[in-house]
């Protein structure tokens, strides 16, 4: 049977927990990592293949490096794998000769830029926005866009405000 391989990522979390002690899985999500894997589905893979071992019944739950996974990290080490740590920012990748010298697409190359007329400020009918002055009902208080408040007409000011 094959041995079980490991992501370099996956080899740091293993790394941290031996170094730091048990952790929970909010712990694990908070590591600055650049895998692309959730944390609580690395920790729950762990966790099926032995490598990690959870402590106590405390909640939120705490997992722990086992002897399978610090015998993991000694195998994958004889390996020759490249140690990755947490934090930092990821190794800048070297572009390959090929792509230096290639020319520059067509889409790139033009220095204009595209304004967008048809997103200009909306030029309506005259009296199309006027609505947006009303101000909105909150309970008793009438809301103005602009933070006023007031309370409305009571029914007997109403009634002495029309006109016959």
């Amino acid at each position: 049977m094959a041995e079980p391989v490991y992501q370099a990522s996956t080899l740091a979390l293993l790394r941290h927990l031996q170094k730091h002690g048990p952790m929970t899985v909010h712990q694990v999500e908070q590591l600055k990592s650049h895998c692309t894997t959730a944390a609580a589905s690395r920790v729950a893979n762990l966790l099926k293949r032995g490598s990690v071992a959870r402590v106590g019944r405390s909640m939120p739950a705490r997992y722990e490096i086992t002897g399978k996974g610090r015998e993991a990290l000694k195998t994958m080490g004889k390996k020759g794998l490249a140690p990755r740590n947490f934090g930092g920012a990821a190794p800048a990748v070297a572009a390959r000769p090929a792509e230096a010298d290639a020319p520059v697409p067509a889409w790139r190359a033009s220095d204009e830029c595209y304004t967008a007329p048809e997103l200009r400020p909306f030029d309506g009918r005259p009296g199309a926005m006027d609505a947006f002055a009303l101000p909105s009902r909150m309970g008793k208080v009438l809301i103005f866009r602009d933070g006023r408040q007031a309370s409305p007409p009571s029914a007997s000011e109403r009634i002495k405000g029309e006109k016959p």
